[in-house]
C-alpha cells in the first residue's frame, strides 16, 4: 500500500535528518526527499514542502500506524505538523493474485482486445492489461500469477480480480 499526505509546514530536511538520526537518510544531490525508515519497516519519503509518501506496508492499519509514528517523531522534535490538515489517504494498492492455471499470453492478448493490452515478450515477460470496467492495471504472467495495481481499496481490487478472471475465462474459452 502507498499512502500520502501533506503537513502544513515547511521543513529544513538537512537539520531534520540530523535530528532524526539513524532512521533518516538525506542526500540532496541524490534525491530531493528525505527517507525515513520507521519501526514497522515502512519507508517514508518526506519533502521540504511537508508532502510525504509512505510505502512498504501490507494493510491500512499498518499504514495508519506508520503515519502516526511519523507524526509522533516530528512532534517529539517540536515540529507542529498539524496532522489534521494533511489529507492523508491511501493512494495506491498493489495486490498479487493467482488465476489458478497457466495462461497463453498470446491468446489472451488477442482475446482481450489489443486496444486494452500491451504485450511485448521481448521487453517484459508479462502482459499489461487495462480493463475497461475498472481504472486499474493488471500484470498477467504465463504462470497465471497477477499483479493488480492502481486502486485505493481492497474491495475494488477483489472486484477487479473477479472481473478479469471472468474475462480471461471468456477470452481463453475456459469452462
Amino acid at each position: 500500500m502507498v499512502g500520502s499526505g501533506k503537513f502544513d509546514v515547511e521543513l529544513d530536511l538537512r537539520v531534520l535528518s540530523g535530528d532524526l538520526g539513524d532512521v533518516a537518510e538525506y542526500d540532496p544531490d541524490d534525491h530531493t526527499g528525505m527517507h525515513i525508515r520507521l519501526s514497522n519497516e515502512a519507508l517514508v519519503t518526506l519533502y521540504r514542502t511537508g508532502s510525504y509518501h509512505i510505502v512498504g506496508v501490507e494493510s491500512e492499519d499498518v499504514l495508519a500506524e506508520a503515519r502516526e509514528e511519523l507524526v509522533e517523531r516530528l512532534e517529539a522534535l517540536n515540529i507542529d505538523a498539524n496532522p489534521d490538515y494533511d489529507g492523508f489517504d491511501v493512494r495506491n494498492i498493489v495486490c498479487t493474485a493467482d488465476y489458478g492455471r497457466g495462461v497463453n499470453l498470446n491468446a489472451l492478448a488477442i482475446g482481450l482486445g489489443l486496444e486494452n493490452v500491451e504485450y511485448e515478450p521481448e521487453q517484459f515477460p508479462g502482459l499489461v492489461y487495462r480493463p475497461e470496467s475498472h481504472n486499474a492495471v493488471v500484470l498477467v504472467f504465463g504462470s497465471g500469477k497477477l499483479v493488480i495495481t492502481g486502486l485505493t481499496t481492497l474491495e475494488t481490487a477483489s472486484s477487479v480480480f473477479d472481473s478479469v478472471c471472468t474475462e480471461f475465462d471468456q477470452s481463453l474459452s475456459v469452462d
